[in-house]
This record gives C-alpha cells, structure tokens and sequence, in this order.
C-alpha cells in the first residue's frame, strides 16, 4: 500500500507538471525511479538544457550504483541482458529487504536468491505501475491535503530500522540521517546522494576500525 500511495502522489505531481497522461505512462516503464522522476519534472517543465536535466536523473540516482554494488555477488554468474533485467527491477526497497535476507552470497541457494528477488521486485514494479494508472485515471479526484506520499516515507522506515542489528548499522543509520538533515535545501536532490555516501562511508570506517581491534 505504501508503494501504491508512492507512485499515486509522484504521478499526480508528474501530470501537473505538464506531462500528458500517454508519456506519463511510458515515462514510468522507461524510468523507473520516483526520486530521479521528482527531482526532473520541475526542469522538463521550465525548459531547461536537456544535459542538465540528465544530469540531476544521474545524481539522484548514484545510489544505485551501491545497490548494484551490493547484490552483484548473488547474481555475477548471469548473463549481462539477465543482470540488465535484474538491475531494473532493483529499487530501494527491494534492495533493503534483499540485502536482510541474504547478507552473504550462497552458491547453493543462487536460483532461491533469484526467485526471491524477482518475487518481490516484480510486485513492486506491478504496484507502481498500478499506481500510475490510478494516477492517470482518478488523480483529479485524490485531495493533495490527504499527504498519502508520507506512506512511502513510513515503508522505508519500517524496513531500516529492524536492519539495525549492531554498532556498525547504528553509526552507518545515524551517520547519514544527521548528513540528510543538514543538506536537505541542497539543489537537485544532492541530500539524497550526500546521505548515502556518509552512510557507505561510517560502515566502512566502522568495519576497518573493528578489524584492526581484532573484533
């Protein structure tokens, strides 16, 4: 459901930017990315250069490469249009949960890995999708004052914080909700590409401290 109000709102936001209800529906099959999707609409719609606009989609959407980064073990031994496949269907939370059910790549359960991944992934692109047309269809309708794109916000949290099992989560968590708190009026969406470096960067630290004290 917290998907589902996600791509609602996202799209209602898209339409009244100015797109027609066609290319909103082709823009969300070629883009899959809410964040990337908000942080240009309001640049399509001033007319502004299209380098700076492919700019932003990149900037936001850096985290990916992390993502990607993290669940490439699991999948390496697919070929590349089967992980091309895999790394659009890849999102934030779909990563978060993949990551908390498989912390560590297992040769003997790659087709489990796979099918779990897949399971989920796709009924997220499905119920964003669905999003989208009921967005299209019934958008005019939905009051903006409901605030039914905090569901996503809330989805998110739910799944992090029970991900916090030691020291090294807490400081990576804590590290990157202090650095999102202090660059949120940074210009296109750097808060989000700012959090995820400080977060990466308290793991590692962390790791590398605990490893010279022989923990």
């Amino acid at each position: 459901m917290a998907i589902l109000a996600w791509s609602i709102v996202t799209n209602i936001a898209i339409l009244s930017a100015g797109l027609q209800p066609l290319q909103t529906f082709w823009f969300n099959i070629l883009v899959y990315a809410g964040s990337a999707q908000l942080a240009v609409m309001p640049l399509i719609a001033g007319d502004y250069p299209l380098w700076t606009i492919w700019l932003t989609a990149l900037i936001v959407n850096l985290r990916f490469v992390i993502f990607s980064a993290g669940i490439q073990p699991h999948f390496k031994k697919y070929t590349f249009w089967q992980r091309l496949g895999i790394g659009y269907l890849n999102g934030d939370i779909a990563f978060a949960k993949f990551v908390h059910r498989f912390p560590q790549s297992d040769s003997h359960s790659n087709h489990t890995e796979l099918l779990y991944f897949l399971g989920m992934a796709f009924t997220n692109w499905t119920v964003w999708q669905l999003g989208v047309l009921i967005a299209i269809i019934f958008g005019s309708y939905i009051p903006q004052d409901w605030g039914i794109g905090f569901a996503g916000t809330l989805a998110l949290i739910a799944l992090i914080v029970p991900a916090v099992k030691n020291r090294t989560a807490l400081v990576s968590a804590l590290a990157a909700a202090i650095t999102c708190a202090l660059t949120i009026n940074l210009p296109y969406r750097l808060t989000i590409v700012c959090s995820v470096i400080a977060g990466v960067g308290a793991a590692v630290l962390m790791d590398k401290k605990y490893k010279k004290g022989g923990v």
